[in-house]
């Protein structure tokens, strides 16, 4: 197979349309796997993390999840890709640290080509260094950074985030005590102290988050604590909800609070992240929160356009679109998941999903923007029981960013709207085979079979190399049909097997 994705899309568009499709073109899905990696990837690999130096090396974190498939104990990996190659460089980080273990949920990459990752796994919890200009991995200790900082030898770095004047900054702890410190060439004390700093104690599942608006605000969050809410055995929406540091003074939004729209705000969260214009986007298991500075609004799948209120993740592209990744509701019949993208500039909303994109769109648990301004999207898919099929994809967009729905000539792509990325197969389950044909003795033949399944929904996405293809198709009850199409180079074609 080519690496490249060439989508196939099964749809209602006749056949004569396909001679006009060449100068059509579309965003497109790469998948990575353990086979395309050079068996570097983990074979059950849940992507948990990610981050890219200024030079261009991914580094993606996650889990081996063997015991779920039944084929061992799990394993913590660290890989990365420079665009070309694949290194496990575990075992090269466990050596340099003196570990048995890692477990990296946050990574940050500076301007100068480094990436920083603390390390979880050690009690001591230190920052683990990629040096982009020696190529290699070293550890600073919490001690040495404690000493800079002048709080002591106990200090632990605990989650790191982009501060004001492109420095580094992060949450640490101290035996009973947070604290917010900054790198700018040695580490330093922001300052900054009260509640929650000294409510939350030394709990290292706090995360923060800078945004530009009120004069520069801090927010402080618990990271992913809405996802305990159908776990708990009193119920509610539990959490700490979001703190704001703005102007000498800490101000607690939770579910006492409510935004200008009239919802109560919530004490779960599941994100948090301030764009680039500084309004400040909090993710719930009830839809999303945005605060520009002055108000709170809460949009949901009921007043909004996005998938469900399972709201996993947000994050802001290259051109200032605003991405909402939503988890399928297992509470709830029939609300499937999906990303919704808000581009506040034009007002409008694109999508994604298994509609208009890869089946496993669907249940999308991530979305990693790298990069200058976000300029590199990839995103992991599979969660749960779920995570043995799970997989990461890389997105090329094409100039117009168009996320492909329906085509009405061969030169114009429609985007897909939030009705019918909604909308529900009313086709019956039919059996479909792919072949890949050549030419002998001047007569077309059928050469290698190159797909076998079933499909119940309108299309079905597959790789496909170049070259021409029979598609034979039945119906339980129905004849046999068939129909031949040609395959350019990443060029999305859509076929009518009704």
């Amino acid at each position: 197979m080519n690496a490249r994705i060439k989508t196939l899309l099964l749809a209602s568009v006749p056949l004569m349309l396909l001679g006009y499709f060449n100068t059509a073109s579309a965003d497109y899905w790469t998948r990575h796997t353990r086979d395309s990696s050079g068996n570097v990837l983990p074979q059950y690999f849940e992507l948990e993390n990610m981050s890219k130096s200024s030079l261009g090396v991914r580094f993606l974190y996650g889990t081996d999840r063997r015991e779920m498939a039944g084929a061992g104990t799990d394993d913590h990996n660290l890989i990365s890709y420079d665009g070309t190659s694949w290194t496990d460089q575990t075992n090269t980080v466990e050596t340099v640290g003196g570990y048995t273990d890692i477990e990296f949920q946050n990574m940050y990459a500076d301007a100068n080509n480094n990436v920083w990752m603390p390390n979880r796994r050690d009690p001591n919890r230190p920052l683990i260094k990629y040096n982009g200009s020696t190529g290699q991995f070293e550890k600073i200790s919490a001690q040495t950074i404690g000493s800079q900082v002048g709080i002591g030898d106990d200090l632990k770095i605990n989650n790191l985030f982009a501060g004001p004047n492109g420095n580094i900054y992060a949450v640490a702890s101290s035996t009973n005590q947070l604290y917010i410190i900054y790198y700018d060439g040695t580490w330093h004390n922001s300052g900054l102290t009260g509640s929650p700093l000294t409510e939350y104690g030394a709990d290292g599942d706090i995360y923060g988050i800078y945004s530009s608006i009120n004069s520069g605000s801090y927010f402080l969050y618990k990271f992913h604590s809405s996802e305990n809410e159908y776990s708990n055995p009193s119920g509610g929406d539990v959490g700490a909800g979001v703190w704001k540091y703005s102007s000498g003074s800490w101000t607690h939004y939770n579910s006492s609070f409510a935004t200008s729209n009239g919802a109560n705000f919530v004490n779960g969260v599941t994100e948090a992240f301030a764009d680039s214009t500084g309004k400040v986007w909090v993710g719930s298991r009830h839809g999303v929160f945005m605060y520009d500075g002055t108000n709170w609004v809460n949009w949901t799948k009921d007043n909004n356009n996005i998938f469900t209120n399972r709201v996993i993740k947000i994050q802001e592209d290259s051109t200032g679109r605003i991405w909402i990744i939503c988890l399928e509701n297992e509470n709830v019949t029939d609300d499937n998941g999906g990303i919704s993208i808000y581009d506040s500039a034009a007002n409008t909303w694109d999508y994604y999903t298994s509609y208009n994109g890869e089946g496993a769109l669907d249940n999308a648990t991530n979305i990693f923007m790298m990069g200058t301004g976000g300029d590199e999207i990839w995103m992991f898919t599979g969660h749960g029981e779920e995570a043995m099929s799970a997989g990461i994809y890389a997105l090329t967009r094409d100039s117009s960013h168009m996320a492909i729905y329906g085509q009405t000539s061969g030169t114009v792509v429609e985007k897909a709207g939030l009705l019918e990325q909604l909308k529900k197969s009313t086709s019956s389950n039919k059996a479909v085979t792919i072949y890949k044909m050549a030419k002998k003795k001047k007569k077309w033949k059928k050469s290698a079979r190159v797909y076998k399944g079933s499909y119940s929904q309108w299309y079905k996405a597959l790789s496909l190399d170049t070259g021409r293809y029979r598609i034979e198709y039945k119906s339980k009850g129905k004849k046999k049909k068939t129909k031949t199409i040609t395959v350019s180079s990443g060029e999305p074609y859509r076929l009518d097997l009704r």
